[in-house]
């Protein structure tokens, strides 16, 4: 993971709760120019802001650096509903996504 992995995903997280950069910045308690530097590579958090900024999203550090969840957030909401089915309703939802992934290719 390098300095544009960071980038890329503050934007995303962000973005994925519509909220502006200026906003999550004063949220924060940070500069208005705080999430433009890191969301444009100019920057990297502190380990403190980036506890902010992941407790802020209730989301947890690891789920942050977790490369293979491209949209952390869709999949927290996806994973939430799941864990509410029972196992023949898993299966269904299983089938599903093969064969709308099978359409693609």
């Amino acid at each position: 993971m390098d300095k544009q992995f960071v980038a890329d995903r503050y934007a995303k997280i962000r973005l994925a709760h519509g909220i502006s950069g200026r906003k999550l910045s004063l949220e924060l308690g940070q500069s208005t120019e705080y999430i433009n530097q890191i969301e444009n590579g100019r920057s990297l958090p502190s380990l403190e802001g980036l506890f902010n900024f992941c407790d802020y999203f209730h989301i947890t550090v690891g789920e942050f650096f977790e490369d293979k969840f491209v949209y952390p957030v869709q999949y927290d909401k996806i994973i939430r509903e799941l864990n509410r089915m029972d196992a023949l309703s898993l299966e269904t939802v299983y089938a599903l996504l093969r064969l709308i992934n099978e359409k693609k290719t």
